[in-house]
Formats: structure tokens, C-alpha cells, sequence
């Protein structure tokens, strides 16, 4: 069955609020991002040096697990098929190095500024 972005937000809220996105220990501020449109089957993602080939139409998520950090840090990339919900997860380091890609990520969950 197709899936919506809708369904892309509530899953990957679901995921942040049961902590599944908590791989730090203390260090994490994650932020989630996710693109309004899917990438399409056959396109290339570039994050840093590395090319992901997109097997399947798929929505991108990103999850920042220290958002606001300067340099390489841990961070993932979600591609939830279209057509059947399934996710592929790309653990990275580095940002995605399409500027129009990186530009076209919306702001899902962002942590709190506790303190200011």
C-alpha cells in the first residue's frame, strides 16, 4: 500500500518519541528533517563523498543526532519507500553534498533550547 508524508511524519515521530533515534548517551541532540517530495527510483544521493543509488522512489528523512555541531558527526538518512513503507537506513557522517537536496529538507522535530 502507497504511503503519504503524513505517514513518513507520524512514523518518524513515533520513532524520536520512543527514543530510537538516542545513540549518544547524553551527547544527542537530534533533529529530524524530512523532503515534502520523494526522490525518484534511479537518482542519485550524494552525502559527503559517497553516492547512494535510490533503488525506489522514496521519501529522505535525515536525523541530525547532534544537531548544531560543526564538522563530522553521526548522523542518519531514512528512505522510506513509496510504494511499501519499508526503510533503508544509511549511516553517514557527513552532510548531503546536493545543495538543491540539502535546501529542500523541512524541519520535523527539533530539540528543545532548554536554558535560553
Amino acid at each position: 500500500m502507497p504511503i503519504t508524508l503524513d505517514h513518513v511524519k507520524s512514523v518518524t515521530a513515533k520513532a524520536e518519541a520512543g527514543g530510537a533515534y538516542r545513540r549518544l548517551k547524553g551527547r544527542e541532540r537530534v533533529a529530524v528533517y524530512i523532503r515534502d517530495l520523494p526522490l525518484k527510483a534511479g537518482s542519485t544521493l550524494r552525502i559527503g563523498y559517497n553516492n547512494y543509488k535510490i533503488e525506489k522512489n522514496a521519501y529522505l528523512v535525515f536525523i541530525d543526532l547532534m544537531h548544531d555541531a560543526n564538522y563530522a558527526h553521526p548522523v542518519i538518512y531514512e528512505l522510506h519507500n513509496v510504494e511499501d513503507g519499508s526503510v533503508r537506513i544509511i549511516e553517514e557522517e557527513f552532510p548531503i553534498a546536493d545543495p538543491e537536496i540539502e535546501q529542500s529538507l523541512i524541519p520535523h522535530i527539533l530539540p528543545g533550547r532548554e536554558g535560553k
